[in-house]
């Protein structure tokens, strides 16, 4: 049996909260940099048909309330825990505006790239809104 008492430590200092939510903001801008490079796949099948693959989609919810729940280790405050979601949305938002200073499109105009900015930002906010 598993027992339900958790053992949550909180014998850190502040300087290393700010190193861990700094590493996990790194974490979440490299997410962001790689589902959006990621976000244009195209599987072929046998026959010769491409498929669109927007896998970066699901990894994005998924990553995005993992590097939550992380930050919610080392603090209480909702704003604070938020952190590596500011980092991923800036990381989006430059990669956005990125075509108005270079003239390269990174991130595309279509469906995927709006469903890639709600799932990332509701993977962020979902530990935040939901209490155990």
């Amino acid at each position: 049996m598993v027992s339900e008492d958790r053992v949550i430590r909180t014998d850190f200092s502040r300087g290393e909260m700010i190193g861990g939510l700094v590493w996990l903001s790194l974490a979440a801008a490299l997410s962001a940099f790689l589902e959006v490079m990621y976000l244009g796949t195209w599987i072929t099948l046998p026959d010769g048909t491409r498929v669109a693959a927007p896998y970066t989609i699901i990894i994005a919810f998924l990553f995005n309330v993992v590097l939550t729940r992380t930050a919610r280790l080392w603090t209480d405050r909702g704003a604070v825990a938020a952190v590596p979601l500011y980092a991923w949305i800036a990381t989006y938002a430059v990669l956005v505006i990125g075509p108005a200073v270079s003239g390269d499109q990174l991130v595309g105009n279509n469906i995927r790239s709006i469903l890639l900015l709600v799932a990332g930002v509701s993977g962020g906010l979902w530990p935040l809104i939901r209490r155990k």
